[in-house]
């Protein structure tokens, strides 16, 4: 590769990095939080508790699927409202976690990824990926948990 060419690699490259993503750092938590927990309150509204209990009774044979319906929808309405706000965001995004892995290896796997007649794993996986963005790296500058100080993000330091 000629010296020429390096350059104007390292231009580009430059340009899309750092004072860039930079700026986008305190964002992108946000973003991810935003859009996840507006999917999730939207999931909720898809059927009403009971009919999300008959559901799982029909098709998983669950006991109390009434009840874990409510408390399911309760979860998904709540904890989108609050991933959204990032308060509690961990917390929320293990359960978001936790209900999609269902979702996907009970109900949506049996559809497939993105079949031609909609429906699939596809949104569960995304959903479940943006939920463990947050839980690992943690609900970002711009939520109400670091305003208050219960989550400042994970040092990169090693304890002593």
């Amino acid at each position: 590769m000629n010296t020429a060419l390096r350059h104007k690699a390292a231009k580009i490259i430059g340009l899309v990095s750092l004072p860039f993503s930079r700026r986008l750092r305190a964002v992108t938590p946000l973003a991810v939080r935003v859009v996840v927990g507006m999917v999730m309150i939207a999931h909720a509204g898809h059927f009403t508790p009971d009919e999300f209990g008959v559901i799982l009774d029909q098709r998983l044979g669950l006991p109390l699927s009434t009840l874990v319906a409510w408390l399911v929808t309760l979860m998904l309405y709540i904890g989108g409202a609050l991933f959204i706000l990032g308060l509690f965001s961990r917390w929320v995004a293990i359960g978001f976690i936790g209900h999609m892995t269902l979702a996907v290896a009970l109900i949506d796997v049996h559809e497939g990824l993105a079949p031609q007649s909609g429906g699939g794993m596809q949104i569960a996986l995304l959903l479940l990926t943006g939920s463990l963005v947050i839980l690992v790296s943690g609900p970002g500058p711009l939520s109400l948990d670091n305003v208050i100080g219960w989550d400042s993000g994970w040092s990169d330091k090693p304890s002593s």
